[in-house]
């Protein structure tokens, strides 16, 4: 079981990078140094997929919006409220809005144009910062009531992986821009989540120490 000291000692090096990666597209929001390299080797390599690569990615871009994320989060409030599981839903509502305002600031603040040029709000994906955040958030509170902790994590890994693969294919991101969203969303869900447990993690006794 993933301790609470443990999980905000991962969250906040999740965002400490994802702060790094930001001051770096401050600094050169087109040609971000040492990103830069890295998104376009990504771009033309992911760019555009056909067939079944294009309905996964643009079905993963609608389950990924707004309208779906908001009701998937407002559902697993509604489940923490019924079955009063008051510290997983304060923890949940926490990361779900200090997520969405933390990645609001920073696009704004950044102002990187998306690669296929529709848009300033490039930086990081709302996308995979909703995906991130609702994936370790579930994981948190799932994992530790099951025997299957490790398919648990892989899911939530996957369902980030594919989110974020799905924003470059369509060209609505760069490879920087969903690692970024994704380091935020998993950053505070994991920061939260150990904040809200680290009262209710029993002390443990003091440890034996023969030479005493």
């Amino acid at each position: 079981m993933l301790e609470p000291r443990t999980a905000v000692r991962l969250g906040v090096a999740a965002l400490a990078v994802a702060g790094l990666m930001t001051l770096l597209v401050l600094a050169d929001p087109l040609h971000p140094e040492n990103l830069a390299p890295l998104d376009t080797w990504w771009h033309d390599l992911a760019l555009a997929p056909t067939g079944f690569g294009h309905a996964l990615a643009r079905g993963m871009a609608v389950l990924g919006g707004d309208p779906m994320t908001t009701a998937v989060r407002l559902g697993v409030a509604a489940w923490l409220a019924f079955r009063r599981r008051w510290v997983d839903l304060a923890a949940w509502v926490v990361a779900a809005v200090v997520a969405d305002l933390l990645v609001t600031t920073i696009k704004t603040q950044t102002g990187r144009m998306r690669p296929d040029g529709s848009d300033l709000r490039s930086f990081p994906s709302g996308h995979a910062k909703a995906a991130a955040q609702i994936a370790v958030g579930l994981a948190l509170m799932i994992a530790p009531t099951t025997s299957h902790r490790a398919t648990v994590w892989g899911a939530a890994a996957a369902w980030i992986a594919v989110m974020s693969w799905s924003r470059t294919a369509l060209d609505a991101h760069f490879l920087s821009d969903v690692i970024a969203g994704a380091l935020i969303g998993g950053g505070v869900a994991l920061v939260a989540w150990g904040v809200a447990h680290r009262e209710r993690t029993p002390r443990s006794a003091a440890t034996y120490d023969p030479q005493t």
